[in-house]
């Protein structure tokens, strides 16, 4: 009913009627009202979309941009790429616009490490690509949030190397001095994801399936390598620019015990949100080192930290940058390694997206939110990513018209605003993923998550702008007639 309601707001055009209540409209703009009142919101909500350099950007070989080892995978492969991909390298002046005519206040991209650098030497065309792109959202009113590291990484380079941490700490510091108006900043993109999937399963590039050993010391130097960045930016940067801030982005499913009132399930749930999170979460919000589950899980093999590294990391992160989608339910009486199910009682705990993995489970999102609070009480949390995907289809029209995504947004951001009112999660913004239809990684171009539709069957790479952002792009008109 509440998705009929906005999507009669939305279609028909009444912007300004009066929203109901119990809408995702209603309950923001109260969720929002509640957290400037007791003081946790003191800017404005950040209401933003997402992007990723090597997802959308294209121009791969241009202005003296050197390989990723995104680029040495798919070409080494024969895989689908992303030489041209959006051609957001060139077309981001037009996506802008749409942004702005969206009213998105905030908009996160990444860095191509490998654009702005070639070994040690620095590319000057790659890093006036990004001054323009960060001078062109501001002349807009948009504020760019920049992520450093979104999986490209040069192709001489690799996490199980101890020398990357040093690299990452020279070219954040190289970024954090050029790029002197963007005031949110995030060292890593979901290190579980491309340590897991690039160096434990081998889906990814680099493509180097391995032992737990090669998984570990990737998340090992990855933790090591956002604390060596962090560092370097309250060292050298902080002090003139007091009102930035740094950030990482974790992401986690939320495993939801299959039978509530059975321990195992339970414990199992706390188990697998720590293997996934709190690998990297604890070491940040918490104590400085791995947690109890993780040393457990991992033993021996399990890295360890320096006295001085522990402190380094210890609260290395001004908020907590969090991806969510989905959610599985896990049962303790079947054997590890086969204990996720989706199913309960016969019924899947939500409808299949695009991606074979995501399940719609809104309720899910409020329990992860509230987990994070209830476990490192983080001053702020930021959704730095959230949405679903279509499967590509020869039907545009559909696509376009994908009234599946706005009942996703209207169901999670629901779930968010319950959060924020009843559990008193600081979340301070939120980030759709993604503006853009995308490569979408070993994927190629068979899931579409964007906002906006792109033709990669066309050179030119046309846009059309989908319901589902217009629903996004009226919540704020929805929510000023709130009463």
């Amino acid at each position: 009913m509440m998705l009929f309601v906005a999507l009669v707001c939305l279609l028909g055009g009444a912007m300004a009627q009066e929203c109901s209540h119990g809408s995702a409209a209603y309950s923001l703009k109260k969720a929002i009202e509640k957290m400037e009142s007791d003081g946790t919101l003191t800017e404005p909500f950040m209401w933003g979309t997402a992007t990723a350099a090597y997802q959308v950007e294209g121009g791969w070989n241009e202005g003296g941009r050197s390989p990723s080892h995104w680029d040495t995978f798919t070409h080494s492969r024969g895989m689908a790429n992303a030489d041209v991909a959006c051609d957001f390298y060139h077309k981001y002046a037009e996506d802008i616009q749409t942004m702005k005519r969206l009213g998105f206040t905030h908009f996160r991209y990444s860095i191509s490490w490998s654009r702005v650098m070639n070994g040690k030497q620095r590319n000057e065309q790659g890093i006036q690509f990004y001054k323009d792109l960060t001078a062109e959202l501001l002349k807009n009113n948009i504020e760019p949030v920049v992520t450093l590291y979104h999986w490209d990484l040069p192709a001489d380079l690799d996490w199980r190397d101890d020398g990357v941490v040093e690299a990452f700490g020279d070219y954040a510091d190289l970024m954090f001095s050029e790029l002197t108006d963007v005031k949110y900043w995030l060292t890593l993109n979901e290190p579980w994801a491309f340590c897991t999937l690039g160096y434990q399963y081998g889906m990814h590039a680099p493509g180097a399936p391995g032992s737990e050993s090669g998984l570990l010391q990737c998340g090992h130097n990855a933790l090591r390598a956002h604390a060596k960045a962090y560092g370097i930016w309250k060292e050298k940067h902080a002090p003139h620019r007091p009102s930035a801030k740094v950030g990482i982005t974790l992401n986690c499913d939320w495993f939801e015990p299959l039978n509530p009132d059975s321990e195992g399930d339970r414990e199992l749930s706390n188990k697998e949100v720590d293997l996934v999170l709190g690998w990297f979460a604890e070491p940040i919000y918490g104590q400085g080192d791995y947690s109890s589950n993780v040393k457990a899980h991992y033993g021996d093999v399990l890295p360890v930290f320096t006295d001085a590294e522990k402190a380094a990391i210890k609260g290395s992160s001004d908020f907590f940058g969090l991806n969510h989608y989905t959610s599985t339910y896990v049962d303790s009486t079947r054997a590890y390694g086969s204990h996720e199910t989706r199913i309960k009682n016969g019924a899947p705990i939500g409808s299949v997206a695009g991606s074979s993995w995501l399940y719609v489970v809104p309720w899910g999102f409020n329990r992860i939110l509230t987990y994070v609070k209830n476990r490192w009480n983080p001053s702020a949390i930021v959704v730095t990513e959230n949405g679903m995907s279509d499967a590509d289809s020869s039907e545009v029209t559909k696509l376009v018209h994908d009234y599946s995504r706005i009942a996703f947004y209207e169901g999670y951001l629901r779930e968010m605003a319950k959060a924020i009112s009843e559990s008193n999660v600081p979340v301070i913004g939120y980030f759709a993923w993604s503006l853009l239809d995308n490569f979408e990684w070993a994927s190629g171009y068979e899931e579409r998550f964007g906002l906006v539709y792109v033709d990669f069957n066309d050179p030119a790479r046309p846009r059309t702008v989908k319901k589902s952002a217009e629903y996004l792009g009226a919540l704020k008109a929805q929510m000023a007639s709130c009463r």
